[in-house]
């Protein structure tokens, strides 16, 4: 006959996920989880929040106190308030309320444990977001120190229309580079491309394909600039993405390279 305080050995599932029974508990507990599926079934999720308990943490964390906070509760509450049977033993007189609110203790812990990774998750990405927006600064930083070094000119390259797309070309003579930057860029095509002519002895030399952003900016740097010959302008085709050694189609930018 089971007595008045003795709860179902299905009870002790959380217990016995967190380690807290003591030997002959245990061996009774696991006789009792070989012939009950749903106590198997149990346990199972017991253990899945027992790990969330430490999930991540190092030894001594948050999640690691939080487990000895547990189990410590769950250790008065037997040494201070379990009646004991009579041949010494705690068998499964533990009263299932105490087991039912330490299972209620760990299922919230579930929804701790999901908000630590939520949060964790959050703090990966502003950390992705705050190292891509350093590099930016850093790219734009430089780019900045390179159009204001000394000896580099500044040439416009423009269209008709209104509003008309434009380019800044900053020439470095010194290093024989240029640097492009694009506005007003309307998209171009699949498959094609913006490409920039340099006009060298009267003859288009090829030279960088590039696409513009949705905002319709551009920007490419460390263009070479074409030294054998005299460069007198620079202008900007459509062509296919890979370029082409001839232009293809009519001038839409255009602009003297030399000052006058």
């Amino acid at each position: 006959m089971s007595h008045p305080e003795q709860g179902s050995p299905r009870d002790l599932a959380a217990a016995y996920a967190l380690g807290a029974l003591g030997p002959e508990e245990t061996r009774d507990f696991e006789a009792f989880l070989a012939d009950s599926p749903e106590t198997q079934r149990e346990l199972a999720e017991f253990r899945d929040v027992a790990a969330l308990l430490a999930l991540g943490e190092p030894a001594g964390g948050a999640g690691s106190d939080l487990r000895n906070r547990v189990l410590a509760r769950v250790s008065e509450e037997k040494s201070g308030r379990i009646p004991r049977s009579p041949s010494g033993s705690s068998g499964f007189r533990t009263p299932t309320a105490v087991w039912g609110a330490l299972a209620a203790t760990m299922i919230a812990v579930v929804g701790l444990g999901a908000a630590l990774l939520s949060l964790r998750g959050n703090l990966a990405r502003l950390n992705q977001d705050l190292a891509e927006r350093q590099l930016q600064l850093e790219a734009r930083e430089a780019t900045l120190n390179a159009i204001l070094e000394p000896g580099v000119e500044l040439y416009q390259l423009t269209s008709s229309g209104d509003p008309n797309p434009g380019i800044q070309l900053f020439w470095d003579r010194k290093r024989n580079s240029a640097i492009i930057n694009g506005f007003r860029l309307k998209p171009v095509p699949e498959g094609k491309a913006y490409q920039l002519w340099f006009i060298k002895d009267g003859k288009p030399v090829p030279s960088v394909t590039f696409k513009p952003e949705p905002t319709g900016h551009a920007r490419v740097e460390q263009v070479p600039v074409p030294t054998d010959g005299k460069v007198s302008a620079a202008a900007i085709t459509v062509e296919p993405a890979g370029g082409s050694p001839q232009p293809t189609s009519p001038i839409l930018l255009v602009g003297p390279l030399q000052k006058s």
